[in-house]
């Protein structure tokens, strides 16, 4: 008993000693800054000034506010990432207290702490997890005005970046299919028509913004328009776009061939799909036993538990539909990113009872037949979960067993640790 409860005590220091190592992070970063020309910002700085194009809106909006009232955009996509950052942790964190779960698991790489460590705080991702989160919770209420504020909900986040729909639309299908058909019709023909019906608008905007995918020409005239616009720390590019601007320029088979790269990489004499592969079966491992996780980290905790098959059912739901991502693209941490949260704020907003009838029979079966297997190889004691947690890595992109390693919990706390010695002790 008293092994255990130091144990306890040792997670706790642990627990927290991770959140000040994070928010330092945060801070070095934010005092840093970040190039006008680099990924973060340019994602920001792509507009409409070279006709319509994907991910244009929040650009458009900056360079007309600098136009008209003279705000500074560096400035204002520091404070926007900043504020929807501490929103989205508020999220997780009044909803876990309030639902009874744990708050041990929100720090780590695969969670919450994803942004820090891999760097893309300062891009769209968080944001569009809020209006991700923002649209469940409209669809849930049933209404015609609450549908209403999903297709506009859906229609911003797809005008910000088109990633939202892989991910978005999937569960939204099935929440009003759900709804409508709970007398056992789901699934057929007409339910399916019918759901796709009431998200047109949306449906029609993210057509769109699929098509105008952007071109050479138009990234050149978006990087021109900000030429006279000052930043803290300019680019020396002069008129060539930079990062993401010109990432609007790629074609499909660029996208793919990041794939390609993935399947030909070797680094550190492992094979890229297979590392990618064991990382999201341990890290659904250790997300669908979370119940052994349920550590105190406050003095006055009491916890309800995950029930672990819907918890499943969701993860991998979500998982298959953010797979394209890793198609198409190789920030694999922005996609894993983009799987944890959606996949837990699914739980904690969606009811219990609305949830346990979305999924079909045979895929609950299939399901509870890959959690057997993964018991049956793996242990699912708290020590070993806790193990993994600490060990597990989310590389930014790619493949280096550099990143794996430098991206655990275990090694940002111990890294963070060293470079403090060396800097105050030994010299």
């Amino acid at each position: 008993m008293e092994k255990d409860l130091m144990k306890y005590k040792l997670v706790k220091y642990y627990f927290w000693c991770f959140i000040a190592i994070i928010l330092l992070s945060f801070i070095s970063k934010l005092a840093k800054g970040y190039k006008m020309d680099s990924w973060q910002i340019t994602e920001f700085l792509i507009n409409y000034q070279g006709g319509f194009v994907r991910r244009g809106l929040l650009g458009e909006f900056l360079l007309v506010l600098y136009r008209s009232i003279r705000l500074d955009p560096y400035l204002t996509i520091l404070i926007g990432c900043t504020v929807s950052y501490i929103l989205l942790i508020l999220f997780y964190v009044l909803s876990f207290h309030k639902k009874g779960y744990s708050l041990f698991l929100l720090p780590f790489t695969f969670f919450l702490g994803n942004p820090i460590i891999n760097n893309f705080w300062v891009r769209k991702d968080v944001i569009i997890v809020l209006i991700f989160i923002l649209t469940l919770y409209f669809a849930i209420k049933e209404s015609k005005v609450s549908l209403v504020l999903v297709n506009l909900l859906l229609i911003v986040g797809f005008l910000i970046t088109e990633n939202m729909g892989f991910f978005t639309y999937p569960i939204l299908f099935l929440v009003l299919i759900e709804q409508k058909h709970r007398d056992g019709s789901r699934f057929t023909l007409r339910s399916m028509v019918s759901s796709m019906a009431k998200l047109m608008p949306s449906v029609l905007v993210f057509c769109s913004v699929l098509y105008f995918k952007g071109s050479q020409l138009v990234a050149d005239k978006i990087w021109n328009s900000w030429q006279t616009v000052p930043f803290p720390f300019p680019s020396k590019l002069g008129i060539i776009a930079p990062a993401a601007i010109d990432g609007i320029s790629w074609s499909f088979a660029d996208g793919l061939s990041m794939m390609f790269s993935t399947l030909s990489n070797f680094n550190d004499n492992i094979y890229a799909p297979i590392a990618w592969i064991l990382i999201l079966a341990i890290l659904y491992f250790i997300l669908s036993n979370a119940n052994q996780l349920q550590f105190k980290v406050f003095r006055r905790a009491s916890f309800n538990a995950f029930d672990k098959s819907l918890l499943s059912n969701v993860l991998i739901f979500q998982l298959l539909t953010v797979l394209p991502l890793f198609i198409l693209g190789w920030d694999y941490g922005r996609w894993v990113f983009y799987w944890v949260t959606t996949s837990f704020a699914i739980i904690v907003l969606v009811p219990k009872k609305l949830l346990a009838g979305m999924f079909p029979t045979f895929f609950t079966v299939w399901i509870q037949k890959l959690n057997g297997f993964l018991d049956g190889c793996l242990s699912t004691s708290k020590s070993f979960l806790l193990l993994l947690s600490l060990i597990l890595g989310i590389p930014a992109y790619g493949w280096f067993l550099s990143s794996f390693m430098e991206t655990s919990s275990i090694y940002v706390i111990l890294g963070t640790v060293s470079k403090c010695y060396m800097r105050f002790c030994v010299y």
